[in-house]
């Protein structure tokens, strides 16, 4: 089971996508604030992490930049998930802040497939 770590401020995005991938047999863990997310961060270990960008008081490639010690000793990779510029996200992956991207109100099978390649990834790592 691939362990999902979804920070979004937004009950109804979290609401939905969780439903989803939970259906799809992933494990979902959602976070609605900046506030506190390493240390939930360390409690979850999760393989992939659903980050949004427009987080109110911390945008998500900052608090990305403040959780790089956890992520990277648990081994996540990270997908930005945001309603933000298509060439926004690309250029922030492409600076190495996350691994990929994918724009809400896309497909959300895309979305389970973002997921299953990053997670594949993360445990290549691990061997």
């Amino acid at each position: 089971m691939i362990k999902v770590f979804l920070v979004d401020d937004s009950p109804i995005v979290t609401d939905l996508v969780s439903g989803y991938l939970k259906g799809r047999g992933f494990s979902v863990s959602i976070f609605n604030s900046p506030l506190g997310v390493t240390n939930k961060m360390k409690e979850v270990k999760p393989e992939v992490i659903l980050m949004d960008l427009g987080l109110p008081g911390l945008r998500g490639d900052k608090l990305i930049d403040l959780c790089k010690k956890e992520t990277e000793s648990c081994n996540c990779r990270i997908i930005l998930f945001s309603s933000s510029d298509d060439q926004e996200m690309k250029t922030l992956v492409e600076r190495g802040i996350a691994h990929d991207y994918f724009v809400k109100g896309g497909a959300l099978k895309e979305l389970e497939d973002k997921i299953m390649a990053q997670a594949d990834e993360a445990r290549k790592k691990d061997n």
